[in-house]
């Protein structure tokens, strides 16, 4: 998918559409292609890089691991945002992040939405961006969207800046813990978890269940664990938000090498003590947000002591 250029097949189309001006260009121009692709293609490359890396392709590994920071052509760092370029490499001029979205360069999102798309990196985004900047756009962008329960009026999901119901924002909550503000992926994950979802039983969820991904971003928020790179890297990790039970216990079945079980508990969780305190992983003491998922599929135990207030010292990277 990554080296073929894309082509009609038994009546259908079969391939990316914009690979080769991808491969000539390092990003999709959008008067020869989908801009957004420029992106999505990278993300792409970078998980080859990684499934290369594990099968000790060191040629391989290294090729697609430079592909995999195209997206770093798209960044206009003078906006902050993943905004059109052409293929003379001049930016699109009257740029708005948000009507953007209104065309097709920028797949079921906007420039506002798109431009964190890049969940192999996402420390290396915050720096392009500007780390004090990307946060204050995160949390603006939360702000104003718990107002609408982090839904879009008529699926005008260009229109806003967070939408649940559209997987394009559906890590968004997630990537506070990447840059130092773990607590606000706490926050923010159960801001959705109250308002997109509900608590009552009179509530129903907003949107497209689309292929059950609703409902999986619900059960892995409520346990309180996320992969914002989907899990694609060599070696794997989980990251912790604030989980909603006190006690959970995975059935680990022992196969594939796993262990028995894994079971989180989270000391105290209610809906107001929603902020980590401390951890435990396996009885040791954890200070990182995130750990290895090799240590949840052989068994063991995650301990979480929450509370009202954020520790604001908690989880942060060394």
């Amino acid at each position: 998918m990554q080296t073929t250029p894309a082509r009609e097949v038994g009546g259908g189309f079969a391939g990316n559409r914009d690979l080769i001006p991808y491969l000539k260009y390092h990003y999709v121009p959008y008067d020869l292609g989908r801009f957004s692709n420029s992106l999505e293609y990278a993300f792409d490359d970078w998980t080859v890089s990684q499934f290369a890396k594990s099968l000790g392709k060191e040629s391989d590994y290294r090729t697609f691991s430079e592909r995999g920071s195209y997206w770093r052509n798209v960044i206009d760092t003078e906006t902050g945002y993943a905004r059109m370029k052409d293929s003379k490499g001049i930016w699109l001029a009257d740029f708005d992040p948000y009507k953007s979205g209104a065309n097709h360069h920028y797949v079921e999102g906007n420039a506002w939405q798109l431009t964190f798309f890049v969940p192999q990196d996402v420390p290396a985004l915050a720096e392009t961006i500007g780390k004090d900047r990307f946060i204050e756009r995160l949390e603006w962008g939360f702000e104003e969207s718990d107002k609408t329960r982090y839904n879009g009026k008529n699926d005008q999901y260009w229109n806003y800046p967070v939408i649940q119901g559209n997987q394009q924002s559906m890590h968004f909550a997630w990537l506070f813990n990447w840059v130092g503000k773990p607590w606000l992926t706490q926050k923010w994950s159960r801001a959705i978890m109250d308002r997109y979802y509900g608590y009552g039983l009179a509530n129903a969820y907003l949107g497209d269940e689309d292929q059950g991904q609703m409902s999986a971003w619900f059960i892995m928020s409520a346990l309180g664990l996320f992969q914002t790179d989907g899990g694609c890297r060599a070696e794997p990790v989980y990251e912790i938000g604030s989980p909603i039970f006190e006690k959970v216990t995975i059935d680990l079945g022992e196969r594939f090498g796993r262990g028995k079980t894994f079971s989180i508990e989270a000391k105290n969780s209610s809906r107001l003590n929603k902020y980590v305190q401390s951890a435990k992983l396996n009885g040791n003491v954890l200070t990182d947000f995130k750990f290895p998922a090799s240590e949840l599929l052989k068994g063991g135990k995650l301990e979480l002591e929450m509370g009202a207030e954020p520790n604001e010292h908690w989880g942060i990277q060394d």
